[in-house]
């Protein structure tokens, strides 16, 4: 079953709503603040939360803090399509604007269900950031470090995923030196332990608006799962020196870099779907340490529920690596192992999860 089925009970009310409007609709909303700047976004988001409705009213599901029609409405400008001002003026409090503003309700329930499903998610890939691009060594330190993270706590604070936001961690991985690059994440994976390398780029152009770029890569095959590049709608200047250029590149990019890795995260979604739609299930790593009956466990590991097929990556003495493909969820399947080994007379061993790397190490000195 794909992940969107799994979240289609919690959607239900949504689609069916939705998707009976169509792609683009008129909303008359008002908004007040204290000066015409506030009182327009106000107005903006008003309309979005109007488009929302009744759709996503009822639904309170929490995870981490984050609603997801909160989200939705926060970020409301990327939902308009355009709009025209019917009235405003100066009030006794300050300012008021009604619009008629045109809301892209298909992007916004593609959104509404992709924010949805990553927030019931358990077990997500565990992603390596880091800046890249041909002009990556020329941008001022501190600027990349901001923008790679600022979509490290996309991924990360938002919607759970297990981050290694490369600028903050690179002094725990101090065996590897300079700039991170593709070739070295794969080659430093068995340190790394990451199933996904999601590089940043900011792109300056003489004769056009900065734009955030962000590619996905998976680490194992080099397979790229997505890629998307979003131009900054807030005017920067590009006078002035270099740092100052990327600092105020970087202020203005906030927004696109959300949204940029809310579709770089849809194409996750998808490639993980496709996983399962094709018969080849998750793909994990375990690694078994000190075991002395490892024919035994190899075999148990085929008898637990949702096996696909698995391969011996490397094996000494009483070490084991495996590639394992399941359509089991990360959690589940570490309950099912230890129960697995359980089963086979392994009474006392220590376990970890970290993302899809599950690792286990035999305790017991009476053996099997």
């Amino acid at each position: 079953m794909s992940l969107a089925k799994l979240y289609s009970q919690v959607v239900a009310v949504s689609l069916a709503i939705l998707l009976a409007a169509s792609t683009a609709l008129a909303v008359e909303a008002t908004g007040e603040g204290i000066d015409r700047h506030q009182a327009l976004n106000s107005a903006l988001r008003t309309a979005v939360e109007m488009q929302i409705g009744t759709a996503v009213a009822s639904d309170s599901l929490v995870e981490s803090g984050v609603l997801v029609r909160d989200e939705i409405a926060s970020h409301s400008k990327g939902y308009i399509s355009s709009y025209k001002i019917l009235r405003e003026g100066a009030t006794a409090d300050g300012y008021a604007i009604t619009i008629d503003a045109v809301v892209n309700s298909k992007l916004m329930y593609s959104d509404y269900t992709t924010l949805a499903i990553l927030q019931k998610m358990s077990g997500l890939p565990r992603l390596l950031i880091f800046g890249s691009g041909a002009g990556f060594n020329s941008v001022p330190a501190q600027s990349m470090k901001e923008l790679v993270h600022a979509v490290s706590d996309t991924f990360g604070k938002k919607f759970q995923f297990e981050v290694i936001d490369w600028p903050m961690s690179r002094a725990k991985y101090s065996e590897i030196e300079g700039s991170m690059n593709l070739r070295k994440a794969a080659k430093f994976n068995g340190l790394l332990k990451a199933d996904y390398v999601v590089t940043v780029e900011l792109e300056l152009p003489r004769d056009a608006n900065p734009a955030i770029h962000l590619t996905c890569v998976r680490i194992s095959d080099g397979f790229k799962v997505g890629e998307v590049r979003k131009p900054i709608e807030k005017y920067v200047s590009l006078s002035g020196k270099p740092a100052e250029v990327y600092s105020r590149a970087v202020d203005a990019a906030q927004p696109e870099a959300y949204w940029a890795s809310v579709r770089i995260a849809r194409d996750l979604l998808e490639n993980m779907e496709s996983e399962l739609d094709q018969g080849k299930g998750f793909r994990y790593t375990m690694t078994f340490l000190g075991f002395p009956e490892l024919p035994q466990v190899s075999a148990a590991l085929e008898d637990v529920p949702g096996f696909v097929r698995k391969e011996i990556k490397r094996q000494n003495g009483m070490n084991m690596e495996v590639a394992y493909w399941s359509t089991l969820r990360a959690e589940n399947l570490f309950k099912r192992v230890k129960s697995a080994l359980k089963d086979v007379g392994v009474e006392k061993f220590q376990s970890r999860m970290e993302g899809r790397n599950l690792k286990f190490r035999w305790q017991n000195p009476e053996g099997f």
